[in-house]
């Protein structure tokens, strides 16, 4: 695996991973409201959501804004 491959990878957050870094402020089923109606970011995999840290910190911030 590339350096690239690996970092693109590290990045990625579970949903569970999400909810803990969220320190369970939130539901599942806000995220998954999140992902449909207020264009959270988000990959879908196998089925399964993956979120990148990069990506949500900015998704946040310039939902504060």
């Amino acid at each position: 695996m590339t350096d690239i491959q690996t970092n693109f990878f590290n990045d990625l957050l579970t949903m569970e991973e999400l909810l803990s870094l969220l320190k369970g402020q939130y539901s599942k089923h806000t995220i998954y409201r999140w992902t449909q109606k207020e264009g959270m970011p988000y990959l879908k995999l196998k089925g399964k959501l993956w979120f990148s840290k990069n990506a949500i910190a900015v998704w946040f911030q310039e939902g504060v804004e």
